[in-house]
């Protein structure tokens, strides 16, 4: 689908056009071949007046161009030079050592390493120009005696293969030493023959009308014949990677092609054809080598396996006289032909003809005339370096010229526009409007025939877009057609050409064009020339643009301008200067008017425009891949791109299609793509979307949601990208073009919520329109059905410019989308406005849509959909409960029918089901022969599960039957209602009342028991059951309920209270506070279980030893003081508070010996770097040992204790990426489930050595820290009781052991909790890998770190004591 476009012609002539000509032009008074004996023309020796080498070579990286120069007056031949920029000059470097009317170029090429032109003639001299210095130095290399046919450099400059005058092939270095040398035509079948297998062959063929004879003819080529227009020179063509070459030479037997390798070897040997001309050109990707068959009827460009078996061919104009030369350019995608020509006058002119395939056809992209040239064209070279540069040899001139493939299509943004597209086919155009048929290339919905090869096409920038302009190969005629919009393929007609065609002037080489408005034709000549035409009076006017060549001339309809580029990157606007009603300007009116538009970084070889709040956006791409907007670089990696108005789409190299929305944003870095070619593209990405690798957009609905692509291979697809859907939409919406947006959606595949999202308050508003215009029921359904809580406007189709969740995955970035935007309530919002809509428009028609209204609301309304069905006839209902049983489940509809308790509904609902008829038709049958109404709607509501309304009706059918208490009560006791229960029987029975609130104080009294709560929630339902064992009356209930629930001052008040004879039991009172001290001591609240004995019983003893096992000794020594009890001072207090001591020491002892073992061990560890342990672990998950596999992760660096945290984390993470990518072979091993739990157990025991030690030793330390910090309390009171005791010794020493414990936790609590290091654990395949980060209520995020304890300080500290510590006279005393 792409057309070529000359970019930039760059003609320079000789110094002196008298005097000087360009050497090794074709002679064109040269003899015929019937003209020579026999002998001479199987030789070729005398016949070479001309030369098949071009006079010219080029240094790409100087981008110069030498020409060899013959001066007519001296006889003199020179090396000129012509550099670069848009206007060149044509300097004489060097003088040769030869005569020009006498020499005849072999070959010349420029070698870049030694930065000299190599020259070799056929008289056999080989010399070489040293270029590099001021002046040239020519050296004499050598001479050939038998001279030289031809020769030609291998592609990479090592080698040199030359074909000498007695028919030897001779392999040179770059220092010209001999490799090999052997005989051209020397007898061999070479390295590959060719074998007939057997089958395929002509006689196992079908022949159609020709019949069984043509298969025993025998076809075979026994004897070229040759072709009368064979030079009889030698050709030397090497393959692009310079494996491989190929010699075409003349034998007796005929032309002949070999092909050599490059160690001389013959490999193959070319397959005989009947008319083999001397063109040779191997194509630089290596498949095939292109030559030339003239025969009787046709002329073709026939192409060679590297096998020497022919593989295709395609036919030349019939106005192809004879092919002079063949030449690919370096990316093999066009193929230059040289070639005589017949004209229309009937003269012969040699053409330059570039021909390109796309599946498998041929296409003529470009005809060069030598009359458009201004000389005779003689050779044409391609340019290494840029893949459609091209060099045009003539006789006085030297053409450099640039082209550009594109494919030419329409642009204007309009609903009328057919989205054409026009191919150059030679004489005819290939137009296919895509808008209603995708033709596949080669073929098209429309050919148009030309009567002569187009240069150039363009569409027009106005109206709808759908005319265009052809510029022919003569550069100064244009055929314009006109095209008409159609809706479908059917309706579509050939386009028509306006007639007469018009001119430009006869001076005039215009290489583009541009029909921006109805009357003006634009076209782009030679260097920096503009030709406005007025196509009704013919009229041209000339204008001059800027002072650098002009390479680009586009039609910019988004813009409503031209512009144009400069061969730096400068572009500048036109504008046409008319009476602002209609765009029929005229040459007199004014013309045109040009301004400076902007500066594109680098030259461009595409590029377009959109006008953006009043400024001009310039879009541009270079041959480079860089897309640029105005100056900044919008991607590096743009292969293509199409320009819509609101919609910038390009498609990268990493195989990504990309929208970019038309606006001031796209000038900003915001509007910078990424270029990441290993991003993933995101679930509702609207921005980007994957396509298949190199292809590229031929052109994208100005106006719709197709794109076109092509792929490599030539064919095309089309595609509805979600962005351009989205903007169809989104514009139908904005116009209430309802119905438009839901089919787009329908058939697209986009959630319809954003009908609703997009415009809500609009929609609402707009409803009756909105059914109005969709008037489709099922339209509706879909509508409705698809409705859901979620804003698809935040979360799925947030546009082009929501930012995306770049730290989240794209499932992880969906969901917090749904949670942060979700619209609640909005499903059933919509559905209750649209039902009264749709029932005031026709209920009956719109029956569906109005019962998906109520399946489609949270919750769903079944009842109240099948109430609707009431007034329904039989019929009606009959397909009404059909479409409903179709929306939601039949047993969901079946008991929704059960719950209006209406029978027969039901019973219509089961018949339409899968249920058993036995078994529905007898429970509905049972419930109909129940006499109670209310008794039947318990026994339906129990059946559905709604307990609490089956409740409501059988307390109802209670009181109606009190024989139902039984039922009752099991029906409570079955759902656990008894607070609704009890709600309806207090006012009915107060008996039944208090036997139910006993009932239910059983129920909680069961609860802590029988379920798995925890023992704060059984004391909480063990109060619950008091107070429920209250009401009822049931008093010694409700006291051993408080006593459970440990609240025994409410179980003592209750049980002190005086009975019906006014007075209460002393053993009952003691029974109560024995029971409620032992459940207090049960769970260690030992100084309330003591304190009910002491106010409530006799006990004194049990008392006091309570208080003792609760290191209460302050309350225990003045209880027993109190009740007069010294005794059990000596008794019970003193021995509990040896005991007590004993185990404190033993306590506080245990915790300094584990703490300085800890802070040791933690301290070794630390010692250690980081990475040994990681180096150790992950050579235990290859199977091996840390000292065998000691150098494995040597590249690790963890971190040094001075770094911060997120530089820890990122040097370590960059470092066992690495590790784990060693991992990917054979031993590496993912952790199985069961490891991992294996490993978490080893995390908690804190094992020697291993990764998870560091953590655990700190959690041990913070562990033994809380420890410390709970026995203040107890060593404060236990130094009280023993100095109260006179035991100052032991008390002093106690506070000295536990002061010097404290001392050490806040001497090494820093070290512990403020150097901790990275957290490690155990990645995917057993190689350790850092925590993942914490995110904190700031969003800040961290490293895990074990959290820092509350440290003990010395408030539990005697300072007296203190003070005394280790003097003698306590021990004296």
């Amino acid at each position: 689908m792409r057309n070529l476009s000359l970019l930039s012609e760059v003609i320079v002539a000789v110094p002196d056009s008298n005097n000087y000509y360009v050497l090794a032009t074709w002679n064109r008074s040269s003899h015929s071949i019937s003209d020579l004996d026999d002998d001479t023309a199987a030789q070729g020796a005398s016949w070479r007046t001309g030369g098949p080498t071009a006079a010219v070579c080029v240094d790409v990286t100087e981008g110069k161009t030498y020409v060899l120069l013959g001066d007519a007056s001296s006889d003199a031949a020179y090396l000129a030079s012509v550099s670069s920029g848009d206007e060149p000059k044509m300097h004489i470097v060097a003088e040769l050592p030869l005569s020009a009317s006498q020499a005849q170029i072999a070959g010349m090429q420029f070698i870049m390493e030694r930065e000299c032109v190599f020259l070799a003639l056929r008289s056999g001299d080989i010399m070489t120009v040293d270029v590099a210095g001021a002046s040239a130095d020519v050296d004499i290399v050598g001479t050939v005696d038998s001279g030289v046919m031809s020769c030609a450099w291998s592609p990479d400059g090592e080698l040199l293969a030359l074909v000498t005058g007695e028919a030897k092939l001779l392999l040179m270095t770059q220092e010209f030493d001999v490799v090999d040398e052997f005989e051209l035509a020397r007898d061999d079948q070479g390295e590959v023959q060719h074998v007939a297998l057997g089958w395929g062959t002509k006689a196992t063929q079908y022949h159609g009308k020709a019949g069984k004879q043509a298969a025993l003819e025998d076809t075979a080529v026994r004897q070229a014949l040759g072709s009368a227009d064979d030079d009889y020179h030698v050709r030397i063509s090497w393959r692009g990677d310079g494996d491989f070459f190929a010699v075409s030479f003349v034998a007796a037997g005929g032309r002949q092609i070999r092909v050599f390798s490059r160690e001389g070897k013959l490999h193959s040997i070319g397959e005989k054809i009947l008319a083999l001309e001397h063109p040779l050109a191997w194509k630089p990707s290596g498949r095939l080598v292109a030559a030339t068959e003239k025969l009787e009827h046709r002329h073709d460009v026939v192409f060679f396996e590297r096998n020497g078996l022919r593989h295709g061919e395609f036919t030349l104009r019939p106005c192809t006289r004879r092919v002079l030369d063949l030449a690919w350019n370096a990316d093999s995608s066009v193929l230059a032909v040289l070639a005589m020509v017949e004209t229309s006058a009937g003269l012969e002119e040699p053409c330059v003809e570039l021909w390109a395939d796309k599946n498998y056809h041929w296409y003529l992209k470009q005809e060069l005339r030598s009359s458009t040239f201004g000389d005779w064209i003689s050779h044409v070279v391609w340019d290494s370096e840029s893949t459609l540069g091209l060099h045009v040899v003539g006789r006085t001139r030297y053409a450099r010229i640039a082209m550009h493939a594109a494919p030419v299509v329409a642009r204007v943004a309009s609903d009328e526009s057919n989205a054409a597209a026009c191919v150059v086919d030679g004489d005819r155009l290939l137009y296919t409007p895509f808008a209603v048929a995708n033709v596949p290339p080669p073929m098209a919905l429309h050919t148009l025939p030309l009567g002569s090869p187009a240069a150039h096409v363009a569409f027009s920038g106005f109206g709808s877009g759908n005319a265009f302009a052809a510029l022919l190969a003569d550069r100064r005629t244009v055929a314009l057609f006109e095209a008409e919009s159609a809706a479908s393929v059917a309706d579509e007609k050939s386009p028509v050409e306006l007639r007469p065609r018009v001119s430009f002037p006869h001076d005039a080489a215009v290489r583009q064009i541009a029909w921006p408005w109805p009357g003006i034709v634009v076209g782009l000549g030679e260097h920096r020339r503009v030709y406005v035409l007025d196509i009704d009076s013919g009229a041209t006017r000339e204008y001059a643009v800027g002072d650098k060549q002009v390479s680009l001339l586009v039609s910019a309809p988004h813009a409503q301008t031209v512009i144009l580029q400069a061969s730096d990157g400068q572009v500048w606007r036109m504008d046409a200067i008319d009476d602002g009603a209609s765009r029929n300007i005229s040459i007199g009116d004014g013309g045109c008017r040009f301004s400076i538009a902007g500066q594109l970084p680098a030259a461009c070889v595409q590029i377009d425009a959109a006008e953006v709040d009043g400024s001009l956006v310039i879009l541009g791409r270079t041959e480079r891949n860089q897309l640029f907007a105005n100056d900044r670089l919008l991607s590096s990696v743009c292969s293509s791109f199409y320009l819509r108005r609101d919609l910038l789409l390009f498609t990268t190299t990493t195989h990504y299609l990309r929208f970019v929305p038309v606006d001031a944003d796209m000038l900003t870095s915001a509007a910078a793509p990424l270029e990441d070619a290993g991003a993933q593209v995101a679930k509702y990405d609207e921005s980007q979307r994957r396509v298949e690798r190199g292809s590229t957009i031929v052109l994208a609905s100005p106006v719709g949601e197709n794109v076109v692509f092509q792929m490599p291979r030539g064919n095309l697809e089309t595609v509805r990208p979600r962005a351009m859907v989205l903007a169809v939409v989104r514009r139908a919406l904005d116009s209430r073009r309802y119905r438009d947006a839901l089919v787009a959606c329908r058939v697209n595949r986009i959630d319809m919520n954003i009908i609703h999202d997009h415009c809500a308050d609009q929609l609402m508003q707009d409803l009756a329109e909105f059914v109005e215009q969709i008037n489709d029921s099922d339209l509706l359904n879909l509508f409705v059905s698809g409705l859901r809580d979620e804003d698809v406007t935040k979360t799925m189709y947030a546009g082009l410019k929501a930012s995306k969740a770049e730290s989240l995955d794209a499932a992880a970035a969906a969901v917090a989308a749904h949670e942060t935007n979700a619209a609640m309530g909005k499903a059933t919002r919509v559905c209750q406005m649209l039902r009264p809509v749709l029932q005031q428009a026709d209920a009956q028609r719109y029956m569906p849509t109005i019962l998906t209204t109520f399946v489609c609301q949270t919750p769903p309304d079944i009842p109240a959909a099948l109430r609707l069905l009431a007034p329904l006839s039989a019929d009606e209902r009959d397909k009404a409960l059909t479409y409903l049983l179709f929306l939601s489940d039949v047993d969901t509809v079946y008991d929704a029918a059960l719950g209006l308790y209406d029978l027969p509904l039901a019973l219509l609902v089961a018949q339409r089901s899968q249920r058993d008829p036995r078994e529905y038709l007898t429970a509905l049958g049972a419930l109909n022969k129940l006499s109670s109404e209310e008794y039947r709607r318990f026994k339906i509501d129990a059946q559905l599960g709604r307990s609490e309304l089956a409740l409501e009706h059988l307390c109802a059918a209670y009181n109606e039957q009190r024989d139902l208490w039984p039922e009752v009560v099991g029906y409570v006791q079955e759902t656990a209602l008894y607070p609704l229960a009890m709600r309806h029987l207090a006012s009915v029975d107060q008996a039944r009342f208090r036997e139910m609130s006993e009932l239910f104080g059983d129920y909680q009294a069961q609860l802590p028991s029988s379920g798995a709560s925890a023992q704060g929630t059984g004391t909480a339902e063990w109060g619950q059951a008091a107070a429920s064992y209250m009401l009822a009356g049931a008093h010694a209930k409700a006291i051993g309920a408080f006593v459970q629930a440990k609240e025994w001052r409410a179980a003592m008040a209750l049980a002190c209270a005086p009975d019906a004879s006014g007075s209460s039991s002393a053993q009952a009172i003691h029974d109560v506070a024995v029971r409620a001290s032992a459940v207090l001591a049960d769970s260690h609240l030992f100084m309330d279980a003591a304190t009910v004995l002491l106010e409530y019983t006799e006990e004194d003893e049990d008392a006091v030893a309570l208080l003792v096992r609760g290191g209460h000794w302050a309350e225990a020594v003045r209880s027993a003081l109190l009740r007069d009890r010294a005794d059990l001072i000596e008794t019970t207090v003193r021995p509990g508070l040896a005991r007590a001591y004993e185990s404190l020491e033993e306590d506080i002892g245990e915790i300094r010996e584990a703490l300085a073992g800890k802070c040791g061990r933690l301290r070794e560890v630390r010692s250690k770097p980081l990475e040994m342990i990681v180096e150790r672990q992950a050579a235990l998950a290859l199977g091996g040992s840390a000292a065998d596999d000691a150098s494995l992760l040597d590249n690790i660096d963890v971190m040094s204790d001075t770094t911060s945290l997120a530089s820890k984390f990122s040097t370590f993470t960059g470092t066992v990426t690495n590790a784990s990518s060693r991992m990917t072979g054979s031993t590496a091993r993912r952790i199985s489930k069961n490891k991992r739990k294996k490993e978490e157990r080893r995390k908690v025991r804190g094992k020697k050595g291993s990764i998870y030690e560091e953590s655990y030793l700190v959690d041990s330390i913070s562990k033994l820290i809380d420890r410390v910090r709970v026995n203040q309390t107890a060593v404060r009171e236990m130094s009280w009781a023993l100095m109260r005791a006179g035991q100052l010794v032991q008390a002093a020493e106690l506070q000295e052991t536990f002061g010097a414990v404290v001392a050490f936790v806040l001497d090494n609590a820093d070290f512990v909790f403020d150097q901790q290091r990275v957290q490690m654990r155990l990645g995917e395949n057993g190689v350790p890998e850092p925590m993942p980060l914490e995110v904190n209520e700031f969003g800040v995020a961290s490293q895990p770190k074990h959290p820092k304890p509350v440290l003990p300080g010395y408030q539990w500290r005697y300072e007296a004591l203190a003070a005394c510590a280790g003097l003698g006279f306590l021990r004296a005393r």
